[in-house]
């Protein structure tokens, strides 16, 4: 882990926001459709906020971007759209504190309501923000950014679950260990084991009050060394948290069997 400190601030210069839109396109590729900078800047105008993790040498190691508007239900909220930290550091909390610092400056500002998207068969992803930061998922939406031409996202379709957070809440970690009350529930899986009950999504076994829905621990390897089963895995993924959604499950947890090392969401239906 890189241990180097860096300032958490506002971007508020242009060679803030041009260092932010630099980086951008480090991480996702120059076919990504960053944020610029006439963006960056003006939405800082109406409520966005746009922050940096910045070294002592003033060199932008991180960033953090998103935009204040109304929801369907008329309270004023925040999207935070994008999060990005320079791969050798990313290890070393930066995320995180990006993350507390929107949601610090967000609580001031008396807006209780933040979403963001992930990439739901990121394992690493979905536990930082259900078990670090203690977000919650809301709905589940199938090619929700479209193709991106970013080689991050390897082109597939952009499926991703949407969270929202109490920012007057800070968070505190819950535990990612599979705890003995998942461990009987049925699997939704792709690779199920002898063990398991499998989930049929077929008579009463739908019933279920608590499901398993299991995702690769690490799907950039499983791209790398099996493509065609990391498709057979997204496609997967996304049929059973559409089924999940139709049939009144919401997440509950991310969760690990240290055994197996095996990741599974915890889906609980609705009463």
């Amino acid at each position: 882990m890189t241990t180097v400190p860096h300032e958490i601030r506002a971007l508020t210069t242009p060679a803030d926001y041009q260092a932010c839109v630099a980086l951008q396109e480090e991480i996702w590729g120059n076919g990504f459709q960053a944020a610029p900078s006439a963006i960056l800047h003006a939405s800082a105008q109406v409520g966005g906020i746009a922050a940096g993790a910045f070294s002592d040498d003033g060199r932008l190691a991180g960033f953090v971007f998103g935009l204040t508007g109304v929801d369907v239900d008329g309270a004023i909220v925040h999207w935070s759209h994008v999060l990005g930290v320079r791969p050798e550091l990313r290890n070393a909390g930066l995320g995180r504190r990006l993350k507390e610092f929107q949601r610090c400056e967000l609580a001031r500002r008396n807006i209780s309501r933040m979403y963001w998207t992930y990439d739901p068969l990121i394992a690493k992803n979905a536990h930082f923000n259900l078990n670090v930061l203690g977000a919650r998922v809301v709905r589940f939406v199938p090619d929700m950014y479209g193709q991106t031409g970013s080689p991050l996202h390897h082109g597939l379709p952009t499926d991703r679950c949407v969270v929202v957070t109490d920012t007057s809440r800070a968070p505190h970690e819950h535990s990612v260990t599979l705890e003995a009350a998942d461990r009987d529930a049925p699997v939704l899986s792709v690779a199920p084991r002898a063990d398991d009950i499998v989930m049929t999504k077929r008579g009463q076994i739908e019933l279920a009050p608590r499901v398993r829905l299991e995702i690769p621990t690490d799907f950039a390897q499983l791209l790398a060394d099996a493509p065609t089963k990391a498709v057979a895995w997204h496609t997967a993924v996304r049929e059973d948290f559409l089924w999940a959604v139709g049939n009144g499950y919401t997440v509950s947890a991310l969760r690990r069997d240290p055994g197996t090392s095996r990741s599974f969401y915890i889906l609980e239906m609705q009463r």
